[in-house]
């Protein structure tokens, strides 16, 4: 315990003097789980972690563009990132598999529409597009800065935890879905005492991605949405969040639950 609190001060104190812009977030009671609403926001929670690394850190004063080569095409960060750049007169630029423009995830769609600026590439599996990211960034290192896998930076992290730890809660368990596990780590350390659970929706999470959360795998294959009949009573992203629902249900089914459990919704 005493070693979670200590590494939550490190993460805390990339952001020491930092609050959150945004609107709190909403808590509602559905089937006795708390949820975060961060689907409101309409850009999803993510904003909320980077506006101190993109619109405050005096390392990145002179950054102009914040370029990213690790976002799927379903991936909310194409709505998150520009938004924020847009905020602080910044500009986002992502590297991402090419596909037929009649067949644009509505998230690159929405992408288009807040101005990420997107570097369509062929046979864009990841490490090529990551690779085309860092070479983009190198050509004008001292304006242009690569976003890292899960957008995982330390003062992200510590952007959560304090956004976590302002909440009107002290959940005894807490879900979230994973990919590269950022903010459900940011959530081990906001809450230390709380027991974590992390519901898998894209590739095999490493045990230090896992961290000390209750993994869970998702029946789902990444690109592919909920079904329906699945999906939590509230705006959910489809291949995302909205995939940690049933599990969470299932597994109170065969567990006690605790009158205090929070899920946590980053977006729709």
């Amino acid at each position: 315990m005493q070693g979670l609190e200590h590494e939550a001060e490190f993460y805390l104190n990339h952001v020491i003097d930092w609050q959150d812009p945004y609107p709190s977030p909403v808590l509602e009671l559905h089937d006795g789980i708390t949820i975060v609403r961060d689907d409101l926001l309409g850009f999803g929670t993510k904003i909320r972690g980077i506006d101190y690394l993109i619109g405050h850190d005096p390392a990145n004063k002179n950054i102009k563009e914040w370029v990213f080569g690790s976002c799927p095409a379903t991936g909310y960060a194409q709505i998150s990132l520009p938004h924020v750049c847009e905020k602080y007169g910044k500009k986002a630029v992502l590297f991402m598999a090419k596909r037929s423009m009649d067949k644009l995830h509505e998230y690159q769609k929405k992408g288009l529409e807040l101005g990420t600026v997107y570097h369509w590439v062929d046979n864009g599996m990841l490490p090529v597009t990551q690779k085309r990211a860092r070479d983009y960034a190198e050509e004008k290192s001292n304006e242009r800065r690569v976003l890292p896998l899960g957008l995982e930076h330390p003062s992200v992290i510590g952007s959560f935890i304090k956004v976590a730890r302002n909440l009107p809660i002290n959940p005894k368990e807490v879900w979230t879905v994973g990919s590269s596990g950022t903010l459900n780590r940011s959530l081990q350390l906001a809450w230390p005492s709380a027991t974590i659970h992390v519901v898998s929706v894209g590739h095999s999470m490493s045990e230090r991605e896992i961290g000390r959360a209750i993994f869970h795998k998702s029946p789902y294959k990444f690109d592919k949405p909920v079904k329906k009949d699945e999906a939590p009573p509230f705006p959910s992203a489809p291949t995302y969040d909205a995939k940690g629902w049933k599990p969470m249900i299932d597994f109170y089914k065969e567990n006690d639950k605790p009158n205090d459990v929070l899920f946590w919704n980053v977006g729709a």
